[in-house]
């Protein structure tokens, strides 16, 4: 309750988190709501969650991406997409995060080189980045949105609640 508590502290005046400075942040909001989805009953958490989400969606571009550090980026859309399938909102259909040019999923997929089959953090250059060249993070961080996302449409436990996932009982002997 104490890592709920102080994460509720840190909310900024008019919803959502940053690292620093007084504007919300897409992946740091993102990632206060993940850590607090498992608390979601508790009204302070869930008052505290729909000013995020309300945030995002304003914070949010018009072709479904989210920008930070002054940059639109897929980390910052894959952050969105983890914490809005835990909370069990749609990415690709809640009507707050599809804006005229598409939706967040459809930003997030931009973001796909097919050429090196992987995501790129930035789509044009700038800031020390090369943009359209595949990114190991951004892959890393798309990769998990994704099935974060395929778990939430198909029912599944959430991303890091693995529960739902069944095991064999036979282990390999290591020599």
């Amino acid at each position: 309750q104490q890592c709920v508590d102080f994460i509720l502290g840190k909310e900024l005046s008019g919803g959502g988190w940053a690292l620093s400075g007084t504007a919300a942040d897409p992946d740091i909001t993102s990632m206060a709501l993940q850590a607090l989805v498992k608390y979601k009953d508790q009204k302070a958490v869930a008052d505290a969650a729909d000013r995020a989400f309300a945030k995002l969606s304003d914070i949010q571009k018009d072709d479904g991406g989210f920008a930070s550090w002054g940059s639109v980026n897929s980390e910052s859309i894959a952050q969105v997409i983890t914490a809005l399938s835990a909370w069990g909102i749609d990415a690709d259909k809640d009507s707050r995060f599809v804006k005229d040019n598409g939706s967040a999923l459809d930003a997030l997929l931009t973001f796909y080189i097919p050429e090196g089959k992987g995501f790129a953090h930035v789509l044009t250059s700038g800031g020390g980045y090369t943009g359209g060249e595949v990114n190991g993070m951004a892959t890393d961080q798309a990769a998990y949105a994704l099935v974060a996302y395929d778990r939430f449409v198909n029912g599944k436990t959430a991303l890091y609640d693995m529960s739902d996932v069944k095991t064999s009982s036979t282990r390999l002997a290591i020599r």
